[in-house]
């Protein structure tokens, strides 16, 4: 492990500060939405755009990257967010800050597809495992820690944003003084349109509804926190809270995956959150909220992965990197439209509606997947022993940039 820090450190750090910035700003931006009263579904066209700049980055950022290097392309995404984020200082504009949450999006996009690409590239297949178990570390307990820098400034102030463009600056010089060698970039096994979703509808559907939730959740949690009256320090560590819930089910559920069919053992997860978000509200002043309240996190962490592991049965090996490329694509689409789509049940529902969509979205995968699950005979799984979770997540955000950047 020594040996590897002394490679890749610098990189990781580097990419866990960027993942630190990123994590407090979503919530700060949908808290100061809420506190200036603007209407949810303005709130969710704001949020979204995050997601929908993320996914045009990870189309389009591989040029930049081809074109001038790892370090340099990590340098000018991180300024591009960097830029963003001391935007959303000069002028409260609904209309602006959505131009600047897609700038950040698409700059986070590029970052993490040149960390994770330049990691993939650099490390071999004894080491792959363990470089992107602890990028996941670290970048997941950033991104959890992230939340509680709110505490160190007034959301209706200055200090936070100029503090994240400040890490970001520090995430460049890091990075751009490495002594890491930068990889070149290679090429990419190319996947025809809809040849997953012939393979394993269950994965794509499973995606789609995953990051439906996660963006919904994750862009509007803050708002819901907002009008509830829950106090900036509460917002934090219930977003916390079910981030380190995704950490802990990851391996059990991994497990479980890898003995069962692993449609079944999606459709159930989707299921369990299902039941959760649904009743998680008529808990919200009892000793049981907290517990329940992890478990929906890891629940809506979990699905994801199983999904991604369930398509790669399904397809052959040497188009991996294609595979889990396409389905963070398509989990991103969906991410993007989770906050619109949440945020208009808000507006109907009240602030409920928020877990009543996600609820809903999620019995309806929980159903196909079941019913996929009886009626089609789940495939022979070409594993020689047993993959747990985070490694098969490690895997997929190994291969998932470089298709995602084509």
């Amino acid at each position: 492990m020594g040996r590897i820090l002394a490679a890749q450190g610098s990189l990781i750090i580097g990419i866990s500060l960027v993942q630190l910035v990123n994590g407090y700003m979503g919530t700060l931006v949908g808290i100061r939405l809420a506190s200036a009263g603007t209407d949810a579904f303005v709130t969710g066209i704001v949020t979204s755009a995050f997601f929908c700049g993320y996914v045009t980055g990870s189309i389009l950022c591989k040029v930049v990257i081809q074109n001038s290097g790892h370090i340099r392309a990590f340098a000018a995404f991180a300024a591009t967010v960097a830029i963003a984020v001391l935007g959303l200082v000069l002028h409260f504009d609904p209309v602006l800050w959505t131009i600047f949450r897609l700038m950040t999006g698409f700059g986070c996009a590029g970052l993490f597809v040149a960390t994770e690409s330049w990691l993939s590239v650099k490390s071999t297949i004894e080491t792959r495992g363990t470089v992107f178990s602890i990028y996941m570390v670290a970048t997941y307990l950033t991104f959890a820690g992230s939340q509680f820098v709110l505490l160190l400034g007034s959301p209706e102030g200055a200090l936070l944003f100029e503090l994240g463009a400040i890490i970001l600056c520090l995430a460049i010089i890091l990075v751009a003084t490495t002594r890491s060698e930068q990889p070149a970039i290679a090429a990419i096994v190319r996947l025809k349109l809809g040849e997953v979703l012939r393979a394993a509808p269950v994965a794509v559907v499973g995606c789609f509804v995953a990051g439906i939730n996660s963006g919904a959740f994750f862009g509007l949690m803050p708002v819901f926190g907002q009008a509830s009256g829950l106090p900036v320090f509460k917002i934090s560590s219930y977003i916390a809270l079910a981030i380190f819930g995704g950490m802990l089910l990851q391996v059990p559920v991994g497990k479980v995956s890898d003995k069962f069919d692993r449609r079944v053992v999606a459709g159930l997860c989707a299921l369990a959150f299902a039941v959760l978000a649904g009743t998680i509200h008529l808990v919200r002043a009892t000793p049981a909220f907290e517990p329940l309240w992890l478990l929906l996190g890891g629940f809506m962490s979990v699905i994801y992965p199983v999904c991604v592991a369930h398509a790669n049965d399904r397809m052959p090996a040497e188009r991996a990197v294609a595979v889990s490329g396409r389905l963070i694509l398509i989990s991103g689409v969906g991410s993007a439209l989770g906050p619109l789509l949440g945020s208009a049940v808000m507006s109907v529902f009240g602030i409920v509606g928020l877990f009543y969509f996600m609820a809903a979205t999620a019995s309806l995968f929980a159903a196909f997947a079941l019913a996929r699950g009886l009626a089609v005979k789940p495939p022979f799984l070409k594993r020689e022993r047993p993959l747990l979770l985070p490694a098969i997540f490690a895997q997929n955000l190994a291969h998932a940039p470089n298709e995602m950047a084509r």
